[in-house]
């Protein structure tokens, strides 16, 4: 089976709260996104309810939605909305370059 490379962006407090929760699991948190992913398909869809009450108020009892307006909101300020998928990583692989030069004089 090829793996490929999943890179994402998000708020550290999230990530670790979410890391912690996983833990107490006994998984870390690219298992969990596997698990994720895996139930996604078995469910043809996001494996939760997302919807929109009648008073047009999201319901947002597990925070996706603010983890993804926070996502949204960096993406904007760092200039990388509406970059495709290779040119983040070109871009990441840049900055890598970058400070390997630095490191190295």
């Amino acid at each position: 089976m090829a793996t490929s490379l999943l890179q994402i962006r998000m708020d550290e407090d999230l990530k670790n709260q979410a890391a912690e929760l996983f833990e107490s699991l006994g998984m870390d948190i690219p298992t969990a996104i596997r698990v994720f992913f895996k139930r996604a398909l078995v469910e043809k869809g996001l494996p939760f309810d997302v919807k929109v009450t009648p008073s047009n108020e999201i319901e947002d009892p597990t925070g996706l939605l603010a983890a993804f307006q926070v996502l949204n909101a960096n993406a904007q300020k760092n200039g990388t909305i509406g970059m495709s998928e290779e040119e983040i990583e070109a871009e990441i692989k840049l900055m890598h370059e970058e400070r390997r030069r630095k490191r190295n004089g």
